[in-house]
């Protein structure tokens, strides 16, 4: 068989974006979220005995999360700039902590109405230091043959290793879900989402233009 040439076209591709802050920073910005959970379970004693609970969805407005607040948006601004989207402004809708204990995971899930979602690390420990993330092709599932090697190519969900001081964003329509704690400690996430403030009246036009002025 003779070949002219040959390629691979990698299409529509996913992207997941990973952080690793450095001590420094996310040591203080971890100390101030333990402080505003610690407060709310005084608040609410019955949380103690509960497996798994999460906050109200309005972390972001409290003064504890202002440094995790600025790496979120810096973050997400670096993302679309490398996107090359021409976007006025991003707000943070949407900011909740996740306290799971041994043994509570969190189903397969999106973050509908935003562009971007993502998750916080705060307190991870080995076998509670993961999130999935699933195939968003709806036919992948109809043929699969079994591989001889798994290798990001092939896998029907891919699960990333975090640990503390970790932020990871992603596409809000992509699916996620977190494996069950297997530690005999607490694990503790804040998730967020973010979105443009002023989509519908920037945003929200038609992307073409019609054969004549009205």
């Amino acid at each position: 068989m003779k070949i002219e040439k040959s390629g691979v076209l990698k299409l529509f591709p996913t992207y997941v974006w990973a952080t690793q802050l450095a001590a420094e920073t996310y040591e203080g910005i971890n100390r101030d979220i333990r402080s505003r959970i610690d407060l709310i379970g005084q608040q609410r004693q019955d949380l103690e005995h509960s497996g798994q609970w999460q906050t109200d969805q309005d972390l972001h407005l409290h003064p504890e999360l202002a440094g995790l607040v600025d790496v979120v948006l810096k973050t997400a601004r670096g993302i679309c700039e490398s996107l090359t989207i021409d976007y006025g402004d991003l707000s943070i809708t949407g900011c909740w902590a996740n306290v799971s204990r041994q043994g509570y995971a969190h189903r397969q899930h999106i973050h509908p109405n935003n562009f971007l979602s993502g998750a916080y690390y705060v307190d991870t420990a080995p076998g509670s230091d993961a999130i999935a993330f699933h195939d968003p092709r709806p036919q992948v599932g109809l043929i699969v043959p079994p591989a001889r090697n798994q290798d990001l190519s092939n896998p029907d969900r891919i699960t990333l290793d975090v640990r503390e001081g970790m932020l990871v964003m992603f596409p809000a329509w992509l699916q996620h879900s977190v494996p069950p704690n297997m530690s005999d400690r607490t694990r503790i996430s804040v998730a967020f989402n973010v979105m443009f403030p002023d989509f519908g009246t920037r945003m929200a036009s038609p992307l073409w233009k019609g054969d004549t002025s009205t």
